[in-house]
């Protein structure tokens, strides 16, 4: 019981991701198609000595084409737009992953969309 315990705690502690596109939810995406996805993470454990800046993205199946600077909404809240578009690479999905890395447990979050 108390290994369980510890180990939900740990996961708690990580920071948390959220991500939405330009008006409203996307159920898909097409070849050449252009679109801004917002993320927004959320310092769950509060006090971070890693700035929003140091996150670190990796896409498959789309190209960045532009990102706006990290913007702190609240004192654990912050926001950053960024355009992509879908890459003509034969996959079936696109994704962004967004990781962080810090003594807390850092913390990472999926962005997925069906081609």
């Amino acid at each position: 019981m108390a290994l369980f315990l510890g180990a939900s705690m740990f996961s708690v502690m990580a920071c948390h991701f959220e991500f939405s596109t330009e008006g409203g939810e996307k159920t898909g995406c097409k070849t050449g198609e252009e679109f801004v996805l917002t993320v927004k993470l959320v310092l769950t454990h509060r006090n971070c000595s890693v700035a929003a800046s140091q996150t670190k993205f990796k896409t498959d199946g789309i190209q960045v084409v532009g990102a706006k600077d990290w913007v702190q909404v609240s004192p654990t809240t912050f926001t950053r737009q960024i355009k992509v578009k879908v890459l003509d690479d034969g996959k079936k999905k696109i994704s962004l992953l967004a990781t962080r890395t810090c003594d807390k447990d850092g913390g990472n979050g999926l962005f997925t969309l069906e081609k």
